[in-house]
């Protein structure tokens, strides 16, 4: 790494603070011209003059009146200039726009590590020298908000990047540890910046947003695994954190915010179990009708829950290439047929679950709770001896508990308090599971089990009060079930496809496997399931 000098005191410098900085690929020369005088500041192939400078002293203090913000170190790279425009037009988690894709291209471009922060002092006066230190050393380590990148390479390299802001900081730092970046992990660099300032800018917008999918879509060839971690303090106050991890045999996101929490991950070590882009495609639609449904039945945060299924595509999409021949493809490596395919969902065995912070908005009845929670899951299981011999069970789940208040007449406003005028309302209470199984056997290569089990059931319960007293209390159960048994559809398909293709040497097998997997995904509403 090479290394910058830092401001001290034998070392006095001028900062320049230009209206419209631009980047430059030249470099900053340093001059020390002793101790009563400030250093010169000469930025080659641009205008020498120096606007608005703010000057230094022999002890590092700032001498301006105004108390201008004391940099880390001084020079004019692409990253200085765009924390000082960043610093002095935003505030908090807002300065990192651009910030993220510039600091990792710059890496990328000279494989070099990068620090450097600025601060400006609250006090009215210059910072001492152990001051700044220390604020400069907290703003790396423990600022309001940070956002961490980390990336480790097939070769063994970690590349690690790190923003951070405050009130009154803002800090950047880059390293790589493990050797120096070769030409193609560099490129392979760089080509991340835009996925990464795209999940920054989601992750500080206004409402946040997950925008991860960029950086699920690493270059498995150079990289091995990518990680992101980010604590953001939001405007109403509350601190929003993530955790963000994928690889080549897993995915997970994990958020906690004022709103509520996510939690997601799926396992991709089961590659063999993945579908085709079709049947990814179907599933995937699927399951977030189901989310949806459940926003709307459960009467769910719609930003809370727009993450959610924003996290949910995320990590079942641009799942990871082919693994090669001599990594394990299935359970117990055993090679799964078309036939299991088309009774399969087509995505990876994954957890997802999300929680709404739990609220008390009727002050008159505090055990009436306003709250939302909802999974949903997929586990697969290969049983038997081998190849000829064995039996794969796929079981989806969900369950979605819910209850809010809502007002007897649609559309009116709802405002509960002590007083018996305002207790006039409807209290819902949500508790739905849905689940679907298949199962696919086989003896001494013969297909001798094809089976869908699905169902659901749906409670809901609604206390109407009026004037606070209770006028009504209904429960609604619903539940449906029903079990396919396709064996013999899929044994009839199986001898036509054989027939079919000694004869004209086409597959007929296809269209029959796309109309059985439609029937496999989970449904949960119970009215949706044939009697």
């Amino acid at each position: 790494m090479t290394a910058i000098s830092p401001i001290t005191a034998a070392q006095p410098l001028m900062v320049a603070k230009t209206a419209a900085p631009q980047p430059s690929t030249t470099s900053v020369v340093e001059t020390a011209t002793g101790a009563a005088s400030p250093s010169s500041l000469v930025m080659l192939g641009q205008d020498t003059s120096v606007i608005n400078a703010q000057t230094y002293t022999a002890r590092g203090l700032i001498a301006d009146a105004d108390v201008a913000p004391a940099w880390e170190y001084t020079r004019q790279d692409a990253v200085t200039l765009a924390m000082q425009g960043n610093f002095s037009t935003s505030s908090g988690a807002g300065r990192f726009q651009g910030l993220g894709a510039t600091l990792l291209e710059q890496l990328a471009q000279t494989g070099k590590g990068i620090s450097q922060s600025v601060i400006s002092s609250s006090s009215g006066r210059a910072l001492e020298p152990a001051e700044l230190a220390a604020a400069q050393d907290k703003l790396h380590s423990t600022a309001d908000n940070s956002i961490s990148l980390t990336l480790k390479t097939a070769s063994g390299k970690t590349v690690q990047l790190m923003l951070s802001s405050s009130e009154n900081g803002l800090a950047v730092q880059a390293q790589i540890s493990g050797g120096d970046l070769s030409d193609d992990e560099m490129a392979a660099l760089g080509k991340m910046a835009s996925s990464f300032q795209s999940a920054i800018d989601g992750l500080t917008g206004k409402p946040p947003q997950l925008k991860l999918d960029g950086l699920t879509q690493y270059d498995g060839d150079v990289f091995t695994s990518v990680a992101l971690s980010t604590r953001v303090r939001l405007n109403d106050g509350s601190v929003q954190t993530l955790d963000m991890s994928a690889d080549a045999d897993q995915r997970s996101v994990r958020m906690s915010g004022a709103s509520g929490d996510l939690n997601l991950s799926v396992d991709l070590k089961n590659a063999a179990i993945i579908g085709d882009s079709d049947q990814q495609a179907k599933a995937l639609k699927s399951y977030v009708s189901q989310i949806e449904a459940a926003r709307t039945r459960g009467d769910g945060d719609a930003q809370l829950l727009s993450m959610f299924e924003d996290g949910f595509k995320t990590l079942h999409s641009h799942y990871p290439g082919a693994r090669p021949s001599t990594a394990p493809q299935t359970l117990d490596d055993i090679a799964l047929t078309d036939v299991d395919h088309g009774l399969l969902t087509g995505l990876g065995d994954f957890k997802a679950s999300v929680t709404q912070r739990t609220e008390v908005s009727n002050p008159a009845r505090l055990d009436e709770l306003d709250a939302f929670s909802y999974d949903l899951s997929q586990t697969t299981q290969s049983k038997g001896r081998d190849q000829l011999n064995r039996t794969i069970v796929q079981d989806q789940q969900s369950h979605l508990v819910a209850s809010y208040h809502k007002p007897v007449v649609a559309g009116q406003k709802l405002d509960l308090t002590r007083d018996p005028a305002s207790q006039s309302y409807l209290y819902y209470q949500i508790n739905d599971q849905a689940s679907s199984t298949t199962r696919v056997g086989y003896e001494k290569g013969a297909l001798v089990q094809a089976s869908v089990s699905q169902s659901a059931s749906q409670s809901t319960r609604i206390s109407k009060y009026l004037m606070g007293h209770l006028e009504s209390d209904t429960r609604t159960p619903l539940s449906s079930s029903k079990t396919r048994n396709v064996l013999s559809v899929l044994q009839q398909a199986l001898q036509q496809d054989k027939e079919s293709r000694q004869g004209r040497g086409v597959s007929t097998l296809k269209d029959t496997l796309a109309s059985i997997q439609e029937k496999v995904l989970l449904q949960s509403s119970a009215s949706g399931l044939d009697g």
